[in-house]
């Protein structure tokens, strides 16, 4: 039971506090991450890039169907490869956009005490646990690979968007 509460020799999943206001940081931030121009990152445009890519789509389709008929199941094979592929398959299905310091997934009806996040630092990978509560149903309960460069997890509920920033 005490390995399972001291850090040096287990992993534990740590709360990330939820806002439900914006924060003149958050804005600042929100409005300086440029996709245009010079000032703009390699990692931001490149992430852009793939976003309106919309010629990709059938070239994903083709490479998807060769995986399952030849019995490989996509998701593992190109999570192995690229871990940040996965992140983006999980948001997805959530109906969520995937940016450069961050994602937004829509959690319309819910409230902000349903919603609980965490962060797990593991030795492989960096995880963050999201789990939605609703009464009479089982929890929702996704847990999604983080980038390597994530750094502080800041979380904000704000118009039935959940935001998370690193």
């Amino acid at each position: 039971m005490e390995a399972a509460h001291n850090r040096d020799t287990m992993s534990t999943w740590e709360p990330v506090q939820l806002h439900t206001t914006l924060s003149e940081d958050f804005v600042e931030e929100t409005t300086q991450a440029k996709t245009l121009g010079l000032e703009a990152e390699p990692q931001q445009l490149h992430a852009e890039f793939h976003a309106h890519a919309d010629h990709m789509t059938e070239v994903q389709m083709n490479h998807q169907r060769v995986l399952v008929a030849s019995g490989m199941i996509p998701e593992s094979h190109l999570a192995e490869i690229e871990p940040e592929r996965s992140l983006a398959w999980m948001v997805e299905q959530l109906h969520g956009t995937v940016n450069p310091d961050g994602l937004i997934i829509p959690l319309h009806g819910a409230d902000n005490s349903d919603i609980e996040v965490s962060t797990l630092n593991d030795e492989a990978q960096r995880q963050l646990r999201l789990i939605v509560k609703e009464a009479g149903h089982d929890d929702l309960t996704r847990i999604l690979p983080l980038p390597a460069q994530a750094g502080e997890i800041q979380a904000h509920f704000i118009n039935g968007r959940l935001h998370l920033r690193w």
